[in-house]
């Protein structure tokens, strides 16, 4: 009886077993069927993410300032090569790199099956090595993305900006992106700027792949799609105008900034010293970067938009409206400039030590009197001459389409007791303040935007680059419309002389800026020369052409250059000279 009782639990035992082992079965292949269905297509079946084609930047006449060109990336599958230390040992040798590092590659990953990207730009012969022992690197392939090229002939550093792999903490931001560790994205200027427009949307391609990670076909797969192209961008930038531009600064530090007076579109923006965007087309070495970064010329940072400095006396223009509008002068209000004037125990020179004599409002703009100027800044007050460039749009940034810009500082009676301490700063301070110097700080674009504003008469609109784009995917052209703003507070009267005072500065006899004059067009503008505590004065120029119909307005800038007059102005005059030649040469091929 014992006997056939212990037969009967074995055979219960066997027959529990055997139903669990039915029921897993029946979990594993039945319920669970499509995720492990899942698994073996991923063993068998490669997704390969398809990188979009970015989009082309024109300038305005449709010439390609950045294209595109192949470049082979190499992938790898870390399920098939991750624990082939021998194939990982292979690849080191042929990349002259280290395991240890291919191997940290592959241990960021999304999943066993998802591709790593492991090295990018890979030269012809290392990938005729690489698929001549593909059977010894399984898990190994290349794919073709695109990389930045720039066949115009200029290098337009600050402005294009340049790619880079994504960061962590972008990857987080960007969350809605579709963007994956090791992604390109732009990193300055307009790639950053536009970067969700340019850089289009990836595709899905699917392969089947053998034992040996060797593709066998093409397979249709559910989430296969072609990648979505970026848009492209045209640019108000003018190609000729802009070569120029780098041409004239080639041995300068310092740049200029060229505007369309009638919507704000930036015809050349040129900030030098800079560096050859295609550094960064490629893997850039360690050297390179740091040769970069710790360059005493700064060549990574854009003067024309960070840079701050005092404007010297183009800024008079600034206190000359001040003084119209409140009251304290006229054009006719007179003065007598013997060289210095004389503040208490100090004597603050006119960069004439002769004395300019007895001269008015518009003989003291011709000539930049300091002498008139510091007479006039005390008339006129600190804070109100504040208010007044605050409603030239200084002390804010212009909003131009570029990241980084400054908004430079306008000093008031609140920032120098702030930083000199109530009663620690004397009228000195303001004499300087008049004449664009001291605490006063500008960058070169606010400079051209107030030439703009001074060519129209109060109105202006957003300094910006980007003129239209095409989307490609629903074949269309999408235009940009410049926001338009106007001067309150400042009468056409006052404008009227303002530009009468500039005509001056350039058309007559003994005016500072005779070096930008035309004998076709009529050119008015301001010189300035900012003093520098560490070396030569700053020269700047500010300008606009044609005086009774402006086009376009200019604001060059070459630091420590010395005098405006003699250093800027000329480089004004040969820009002028060229955009009216071109507009001449535009005009007759036009009517051909």
């Amino acid at each position: 009886m014992a006997k056939i009782e212990k037969q009967i639990v074995y055979n219960v035992l066997m027959a529990l077993a055997f139903l669990v082992l039915v029921l897993k079965l029946f979990h594993l292949q039945v319920y669970e069927h499509h995720k492990y269905f899942q698994y073996s297509e991923k063993n068998r079946i490669r997704r390969l993410v398809l990188q979009p084609t970015r989009g082309l930047i024109y300038d305005q006449s449709g010439n390609v300032l950045v294209d595109n060109q192949p470049s082979y990336t190499l992938y790898a599958v870390p399920y098939e090569c991750s624990k082939n230390d021998s194939a990982t040992a292979l690849l080191a040798k042929i990349l002259k790199s280290s395991q240890s590092e291919i191997k940290a590659k592959l241990k960021k990953r999304e999943g066993p099956f998802a591709p790593v990207r492991i090295r990018r730009d890979v030269d012809f012969e290392t990938r005729v090595e690489i698929e001549e022992r593909k059977l010894e690197l399984p898990g190994f392939f290349f794919n073709v993305e695109p990389r930045r090229l720039y066949p115009a002939g200029i290098n337009a550093a600050h402005l294009f900006g340049y790619l880079g792999q994504i960061s962590r903490s972008e990857l987080l931001n960007r969350k809605s992106h579709a963007l994956q560790q090791g992604d390109l994205v732009g990193k300055k200027g307009l790639e950053k700027v536009y970067d969700n427009f340019l850089r289009g949307q990836i595709g899905y391609n699917y392969i089947e792949v053998d034992a040996l990670g060797r593709e066998v076909e093409d397979v249709t797969f559910p989430g296969e799609h072609r990648p979505r192209p970026g848009n492209d961008f045209y640019l108000t930038i003018d190609l000729r105008l802009q070569r120029l531009a780098e041409d004239l600064f080639k041995d300068k530090k310092g740049g200029l900034v060229l505007i369309n007076v009638r919507d704000g579109g930036v015809l050349s923006l040129c900030s030098k010293p800079d560096y050859n965007p295609d550094l960064f087309t490629k893997r850039i070495s360690g050297e390179s970067w740091r040769r970069l970064v710790n360059d005493p010329d700064r060549p990574l940072y854009d003067r024309m938009i960070q840079s701050v400095f005092p404007p010297g006396s183009t800024f008079k223009l600034v206190l000359a409206a001040a003084g119209l509008e409140t009251h304290k002068c006229t054009p006719s209000t007179t003065s007598v400039c013997n060289g210095f004037l004389r503040l208490g125990r100090r004597s603050f020179k006119c960069w004439k030590l002769s004395g300019h004599g007895k001269m008015d409002l518009l003989d003291a703009i011709k000539h930049s009197c300091n002498v008139y100027f510091y007479r006039l800044s005390l008339k006129v007050g600190v804070d109100t001459w504040a208010d007044f460039a605050r409603k030239f749009g200084f002390g804010k940034p212009t909003g131009i389409d570029l990241l980084g810009e400054s908004a430079g500082l306008v000093p008031d009676t609140k920032y120098l007791d702030k930083i000199y301490g109530k009663g620690g700063w004397t009228k000195g301070l303001l004499l300087n303040l008049g004449i664009g110097q001291g605490d006063l700080l500008v960058t070169p674009l606010q400079m051209a935007q107030f030439a703009m504003i001074m060519a129209n008469s109060g109105k202006y609109y957003q300094p910006h680059l980007v003129h239209k784009m095409y989307d490609r995917t629903a074949e269309k052209m999408i235009y940009f419309t410049p926001r338009e703003e106007k001067v309150s507070g400042v009468s056409q009267k006052t404008f009227s002389i303002l530009r009468e005072g500039m005509y001056k500065v350039v058309n007559e006899a003994g005016g500072t800026g005779r070096a930008s004059w035309l004998p076709d067009v009529t050119v008015a503008g301001k010189t300035g020369t900012a003093q520098n505590p560490h070396g030569e004065s700053h020269a700047w120029f500010i300008g606009f052409a044609p005086y009774d119909n402006p086009q376009i307005a200019i604001c060059v800038f070459v630091e420590n250059g010395g005098g405006g007059g003699a250093h800027a102005a000329p480089i004004a005059g040969k820009i002028f000279r060229a955009y009216f030649d071109n507009l001449k040469l535009s005009g007759a091929i036009a009517k051909r």
